[in-house]
């Protein structure tokens, strides 16, 4: 009967309770999502689904690598980490008395920032409600090789090593 001593009730006691308090504090679940997608740095899209319906706000530019977002009630602000740049974030800010969202791509000299395509749970509201934004960054992701420059580096190569070997090959009959 060691259980029912004060120590092991006590120490279940608290790890009942630091199960409890460590729950989710949302106590509604999120139906709108904002996945904004930059292509490049002048092109930017956005997808709203509000309780399961999708659309498109409209998205306008405002200089390279920044732009607007048309779209009343919405609050919150975000960064999310520039994929392959250390220290360079994408900032999504609410500008709920303009109705807008301000996009800055490509901002430098900030050491934080969610990850790349990790969606944000609890920093936006579209009016009032709880609302997931995803940031992804396609316009900055390497291209694949350019494969006339990729053949002639190759060319290049077996002919240096076809020399090599005729030279070895002289050497060793002389």
């Amino acid at each position: 009967m060691k259980i029912f001593k004060p120590s092991t009730l006590v120490s279940l006691g608290i790890a009942i309770a630091a199960a409890l308090v460590t729950q989710p504090v949302r106590a509604v679940a999120i139906t709108n999502f904002l996945v904004i997608t930059e292509n490049s740095s002048t092109s930017l899209t956005a997808t709203l689904t509000v309780n399961g319906i999708m659309t498109s706000p409209l998205v306008t530019p405002n200089g390279a690598d920044a732009w607007f977002i048309a779209l009343t009630g919405f609050a919150g602000q975000q960064s999310w980490a520039e994929p392959g740049a250390a220290g360079v974030v994408n900032s999504v800010q609410g500008q709920p008395f303009s109705n807008r969202i301000s996009i800055a791509s490509d901002l430098g000299s900030v050491s934080f920032g969610l990850a790349d395509g990790t969606p944000d749970t609890t920093s936006f509201t579209l009016n009032s409600l709880p609302v997931s934004v995803t940031f992804f960054d396609k316009g900055d992701v390497a291209a694949a090789p350019d494969t006339g420059s990729t053949l002639g580096l190759l060319s290049l190569s077996v002919v240096a090593l076809l020399g090599a070997t005729r030279l070895r090959f002289l050497q060793l009959a002389a």
